[in-house]
């Protein structure tokens, strides 16, 4: 069973609407989704209770550390808590994906920082940097700010996976239980190329060469 663990400390940087969009995804291809709400706040669970029955079905689990994931499922995403540490990820880590979302803005990119320094300290970055992945998100590319924290990310020992853009689309989805996986290609075009970088990495462990060009343009603007 494949499982991909969303984390950061930093609490509204957006882990469960990957893994909302993450478990959708999954779901429309055909597989078995468990969504492992790990969250005292139960984010990720809501929107799976709101989730039209006519909509591929995703597994909701309330997720404790004693608890043990059925192999009934293809693949599991963990929706972690802010209080999630490194020293935890290093015990479970492994082979599974870990995926850092990141906001462009100083007290973001500060949490962002000491939480890749906890990773480094417990050695997880060392034995587990090919299953790393830093997503920007909730991002403007014409904003300053943007390109500061694509500046940080270029630093780090770790690859940027893929940047979202700051749009309603995912809060309107995710109201009623939908991702934008779940609506009409048309009206969400420019959200779902965004995300392909994201899923490639995801399946090939591999960045895809144009986005790693368009990121050094971008830093270069």
């Amino acid at each position: 069973m494949q499982q991909i663990f969303v984390a950061n400390p930093k609490g509204g940087c957006g882990k469960t609407m990957l893994s909302i969009h993450l478990a959708a995804y999954y779901a429309q291809r055909g597989l078995t989704v468990a969504l492992c709400g790990h969250d005292p706040q139960q984010s990720s669970l809501d929107w799976t209770k709101a989730r039209p029955s006519s909509m591929p079905n995703i597994t909701g689990i309330r997720f404790y550390q004693h608890e043990i994931l059925s192999n009934r499922f293809d693949i599991a995403i963990h929706d972690l808590p802010a209080a999630f540490g490194a020293e935890q990820l290093a015990s479970i880590l492994k082979e599974h994906r870990l995926l850092i979302p990141v906001l462009p803005s100083p007290t973001d990119i500060k949490a962002c920082v000491r939480f890749l320094m906890a990773l480094n300290r417990s050695g997880l970055v060392e034995s587990n940097a090919q299953h790393i992945g830093l997503v920007a998100n909730r991002v403007n590319i014409r904003t300053n700010y943007f390109k500061v924290l694509l500046a940080f990310l270029n630093q780090v020992n770790l690859p940027l996976v893929g940047y979202l853009r700051d749009t309603q689309n995912y809060v309107r989805s995710a109201s009623v239980g939908l991702s934008i996986f779940d609506l009409p290609q048309r009206s969400v075009s420019q959200d779902l190329n965004q995300w392909q970088t994201i899923l490639e990495w995801l399946e090939e462990n591999e960045v895809p060469s144009p986005f790693m060009q368009q990121i050094s343009d971008l830093l270069h603007v």
